[in-house]
């Protein structure tokens, strides 16, 4: 059983044992027994009833197989809330597993393999329509569809194979690409969004107002998506290839950002995975740095070109695995070198030297290990 799925059933665990049973009447066969004397129960079959009328739990149907809770589970809480479902030897849910609210409408019904979601999962709302269908399987939710009573949708990701006949049309599975628009639960428009054979084609994301906060798009094998400012003008997109999640192929294409001026703030280049190559700018237009990422197996050298707002050069850095390396260059706002640092292989400071306003070298120190210079 997952920890998202013990958690509930933990917290109700150490409900009933806290307060719940705290008068509790329990019955098997005819012989009053306690759930909490395994010796009243041992080898025994059947189902135990137990009751509590001033509990949070009032009723609960548990069945005995040999002195094991194994089989069948019947919970009434307080509120009215029914809830069916078994367990296996493991004393894990297993089978179908159903939650009715207290007016005896169906609420939840769920599927689990020894504790773990499988399958059609289904969640109805308090008029009785359904509300959300989910299908899990391999302990992941790969299809989710939410409905609202009228049955439009209201969100939608889609598997790459059919899994329930409700997905054939909207997902793309008939053969042609879907176009579905998404509703909020006052019915106004969130997006639209088109899916083919289960793949997204395209997406639209919009606020309350009607305005794109979001988009994807599948075109020519690359997948773009795109962020969009409360004005609508474009923060940022990602252009990348398709890749097939299994494939193990890392990211590859290119990232960028945009200040609500619509001035291009950073651009980075990816390929095998990883970074290649960042480049950022100031508001004014002006270049605010130059980084290329090289890597050699575990190892990475990223060399970082720094500027002014005037353009002219601030610093030249060299790092190896996030620590600097080798010689340093710091530049004054009038592009003259002011300053030099070498660093050893972890990092530590080891030289400097210093220049005057005409880039001419004033001193030159040596650092020790504790800092102090020589």
């Amino acid at each position: 059983m997952s920890i998202e799925m013990r958690l509930p059933w933990i917290a109700l665990g150490a409900l009933v044992c806290a307060n719940a049973w705290a008068v509790q009447r329990c019955e098997l066969n005819g012989e009053s027994v306690s759930r909490a004397n395994g010796h009243t129960t041992a080898g025994k079959s059947g189902v135990m009833r137990c009751t509590n009328d001033s509990g949070q739990v009032r009723r609960l149907d548990q069945t005995l197989r040999d002195g094991q809770f194994v089989g069948p589970v019947l919970m009434v809480l307080a509120d009215g809330e029914r809830r069916e479902y078994s367990l296996n030897e493991r004393g894990n849910r297993d089978g179908v597993a159903r939650t009715f609210d207290g007016q005896g409408t169906l609420r939840k019904e769920e599927h689990f393999e020894d504790g773990s979601a499988v399958g059609v999962q289904k969640t109805f709302a308090e008029a009785g329509h359904l509300q959300t269908l989910r299908f899990a399987a391999g302990r992941r939710t790969v299809l989710t569809m939410a409905y609202l009573a009228d049955g439009q949708l209201t969100e939608l990701r889609c598997a790459a194979v059919s899994l329930v006949p409700q997905d054939r049309e909207v997902c793309g599975h008939a053969g042609r690409a879907s176009d579905v628009t998404l509703v909020r639960a006052d019915g106004k428009p969130a997006g639209t969004v088109s899916y083919l054979h289960g793949q997204m084609q395209r997406q639209t994301v919009l606020d309350r107002d009607g305005k794109p906060v979001r988009g994807e798009a599948l075109k020519d094998g690359r997948r773009i998506k795109q962020v969009f400012y409360p004005s609508g003008r474009l923060r940022s997109e990602a252009d990348f290839v398709e890749r097939d999640p299994n494939s193990g192929e890392g990211r590859e294409g290119v990232a960028r950002e945009w200040a609500e001026s619509g001035q291009l703030t950073q651009e980075t280049t990816w390929a095998d995975g990883h970074e290649q190559q960042i480049r950022q700018w100031y508001l004014n237009g002006q270049q605010k740095a130059h980084q290329q990422i090289r890597r050699d197996g575990r190892q990475q050298e990223r060399t970082t070109e720094s500027f002014w707002d005037t353009g002219l050069p601030a610093a030249v850095n060299v790092e190896r695995n996030g620590r600097l390396l080798g010689w340093q260059k710091y530049f004054t706002e009038a592009g003259v070198l002011a300053r030099e640092d070498e660093h050893g292989e972890r990092g530590l400071l080891l030289r400097r030297r210093s220049y005057d306003a005409q880039g001419v070298l004033l001193r030159e120190e040596r650092f020790l290990e504790d800092g102090s210079r020589i």
